[in-house]
């Protein structure tokens, strides 16, 4: 219980330390992403495109507003392509987060695990919960980046993770990138309510999952054992 956790604190330092540092700096605001899509814009929609899809690759370093970058897909591109791009965008930030734990964390499981026990413990764990995790990783911010990391470096097969990935992918695109294709300048309510309604509904399933399974879930008396 305790890799885990210390495995999810670092990564969620490391994710809230680059948006910090991004907002002290006025870096990478919706408004700039706006501007820069606006001005693809007048390219093709490729062009329009591939900024969304760059764009949520670097999220996976660099925390990306990433509903806001999917309501302006379905704004800038329509229902079908947005959902396409914003779709391509999130499965290459997951790969690259599972790929790279996968592959390149184990150094860092081993140095937070103090033994073999540990590591082990945090994979069965993961495996028990990581479906539901994945499933609803789109419910708080810097959840998808972490719960990719943490299917990678459990050893979690790709073709799972890939499945509950998009399962909680898919529908979230969908609704985030309709709401914004109805959205205009003018009357820009839809999106917002969706960006509210999303975090709310998703959260709320958490917490339903937790009061369901608050059973089987590890203890507070266990992550200090």
């Amino acid at each position: 219980m305790r890799a885990i956790v210390r495995f999810v604190f670092i990564l969620g330092a490391f994710f809230t330390a680059t948006l910090l540092v991004f907002k002290a700096f006025d870096l990478l605001t919706v408004e700039d992403i706006k501007n820069w899509l606006t001005q693809a814009q007048t390219a093709s929609h490729w062009v329009v495109g591939s900024v969304i899809i760059g764009l949520l690759l670097v999220d996976l370093f660099i925390a990306i507003p990433t509903l806001s970058l999917t309501i302006l897909s379905g704004f800038f591109l329509g229902v079908e392509l947005g959902v396409v791009y914003s779709t391509i965008g999130m499965i290459g930030t997951g790969s690259m987060g599972y790929l790279i734990s996968k592959y390149k964390g184990e150094a860092l499981l081993n140095r937070i695990a103090k033994n073999h026990l540990e590591v082990e413990e945090m994979k069965s764990l993961f495996n028990r919960f990581g479906p539901v995790a994945l499933s609803f990783c789109r419910a708080a911010p810097m959840m998808p980046e972490i719960t990719s990391c943490l299917a990678g470096v459990t050893n979690m097969s790709y073709p799972r993770f890939l499945f509950y990935y998009l399962l909680g992918t898919i529908p979230y695109a969908i609704i985030a990138v309709y709401s914004g294709s109805i959205s205009t300048v003018d009357n820009p309510e839809p999106g917002l309510y969706t960006f509210i309604a999303m975090f709310g509904v998703l959260t709320l399933f958490w917490g339903i999952f937790i009061l369901v399974k608050r059973k089987e879930l590890p203890s507070f008396r266990e992550f200090y054992k």
